[in-house]
């Protein structure tokens, strides 16, 4: 009989996020596959769990795919999580689910935290419909194509970015889009949790030095004002 897949969403920075059933997956899975291996063994030794781990990113995922589909194939129960939330969103492990599905082998979902949503939630922005990017390019000039094609959304768009880099996509969007309202959530579920609202050209400055944490930036559609 073959094994599963189960694609398991893990908190987003405050451990008690972690569902039931998370727990129940993993306890019962006989390999993890991880995005970062130093924070899959902390959640692993959180819940006083030792399991194998297989650590993937964007450049050895395929590579590695087949072995972890014939374990599979084998009988095993596999794990897929990311560093953080739910694997497969701007996170590795879709070549992980597509040679299952290749396979014949089951792939079910284990839903949890996600920042995006997470993000969306505590906006106060307009959210039935929205537009998730993700990481925008790093070079400027490519993340103006991007936002001028993205321009015309009628919908709130979501980005994500690191610490670094957030006064350049500030910049960017108040350049390309205009001043337009936008939300930042800053290391979400964590101790210096923190939610800055404001049109973008009053956001700017805040972030002129060194800034550190996990950042989800949700841009509200024009003419909306907060």
């Amino acid at each position: 009989m073959k094994g599963r897949l189960y694609v398991v969403a893990t908190p987003i920075g405050n451990l008690k996020d972690l569902t039931l059933r998370a727990i129940e997956i993993l306890q019962e899975s006989d390999l993890i596959i991880a995005e970062n291996r130093d924070r899959a063994m902390k959640l692993l030794a959180h819940l006083g769990l030792k399991k194998p781990v297989v650590t993937i990113n964007t450049y050895s995922e395929e590579k590695k795919a087949r072995g972890i589909v014939a374990r599979m194939e084998k009988g095993e129960l596999c794990a897929l999580i990311s560093a953080a939330g739910t694997p497969c969103i701007s996170d590795p492990g879709k070549t992980i689910v597509q040679r299952a599905y290749e396979a014949g082998i089951e792939v079910l979902a284990a839903p949890g935290p996600s920042s995006v949503i997470a993000a969306l939630c505590i906006s106060g922005v307009p959210s039935d419909k929205f537009l998730f990017y993700g990481f925008l390019p790093l070079k400027t000039g490519k993340r103006r194509t991007v936002l001028r094609t993205l321009g015309g959304t009628p919908y709130p768009v979501v980005f994500l970015e690191s610490p670094r880099r957030m006064e350049n996509l500030l910049q960017v969007i108040r350049d390309e889009w205009g001043n337009r309202f936008v939300v930042i959530a800053k290391e979400m579920t964590k101790l210096y949790e923190e939610v800055i609202r404001g049109p973008v050209e009053d956001l700017i400055e805040g972030f002129a030095s060194e800034v550190k944490g996990e950042y989800t930036v949700v841009v509200a559609p024009e003419g909306f004002e907060g």
